[in-house]
């Protein structure tokens, strides 16, 4: 599968996804306004992300950047008690001033994977920064029964079979998953190590990605976009990186 490097389009959106995906109420009226009048439509300001392909780059868990394990290690240490075997980590490719990255486990007893997913975005004054978990188990029938702590927001393929449960606990949501697995006439697959993991993550983030260009909510970025948004990440990477802290020591000459 080709690397796109695609951009959102909310005018493809339907009036409740855009409605949810907006955020304020007041917002989610003024874009279906918008969308009705047709006024709405790509950005070209350089942000987007590209898609993965074929090819995952797997990263240790220590190995994102800090305040992505700050404000995941919560929910890391919750599904560890839940039984969970660590798998990796990995970084989407994004454009301007944003950045996403996973953290993916799958249970001892191989029944489900979960997943932790970060991300922060910055456009002018306002900032954005979500950390979601949910389970993810693949079924006989290439369909995925998918369990998540967040709310709904952008529409998902059909053979996805996702229950949303925001506000839950990771044990809670894991529960009802289990009872979802078991109730469901599809034999469940496996997630027995690392090379499952990824193969399941590629999976559903292709699907997803392929949906949504299919229905025009994603559209391919401009060669200056593109070129836009690397400068952007550039300078967002700069502004986001942790301060060294000097030693007392480095205040005197030898």
């Amino acid at each position: 599968m080709k690397q796109i490097a695609f951009k959102t389009n909310p005018a493809r959106m339907r009036y409740r996804e855009l409605f949810r995906v907006a955020g304020s109420p007041g917002v989610g009226l003024l874009a279906c306004a918008l969308k009705l009048f047709r006024i709405l439509g790509p950005e070209s300001d350089g942000f987007g992300m590209r898609g993965f392909g074929d090819k995952l780059e797997r990263l240790d868990l220590d190995a994102i950047p800090r305040r992505v394990i700050r404000a995941s290690e919560g929910y890391r240490a919750k599904l560890l008690k839940l039984g969970f075997v660590p798998g990796f980590a990995y970084s989407l490719e994004t454009f301007g001033s944003q950045e996403a990255h996973g953290q993916v486990f799958r249970h001892k007893d191989g029944s489900c994977a979960s997943a932790i997913s970060y991300a922060r975005c910055v456009r002018g004054e306002i900032e954005t920064e979500t950390t979601v978990f949910g389970f993810n188990t693949p079924l006989a029938d290439d369909t995925f029964l998918m369990t998540s702590g967040n709310k709904r927001l952008m529409n998902k393929p059909k053979h996805f079979l996702i229950e949303y449960l925001p506000g839950e606990s990771p044990k809670a949501v894991f529960e009802r998953h289990l009872e979802r697995v078991e109730g469901t006439d599809a034999k469940p697959r496996r997630v027995k190590n690392d090379d499952d993991l990824e193969r399941l993550v590629l999976a559903c983030e292709n699907d997803e990605t392929d949906f949504n260009i299919e229905r025009g909510v994603y559209v391919k970025m401009k060669r200056s976009e593109i070129e836009l948004g690397h400068e952007l990440k550039e300078e967002y990477d700069q502004e986001s990186a942790p301060v060294r802290r000097r030693r007392r020591d480095d205040d005197y000459d030898d």
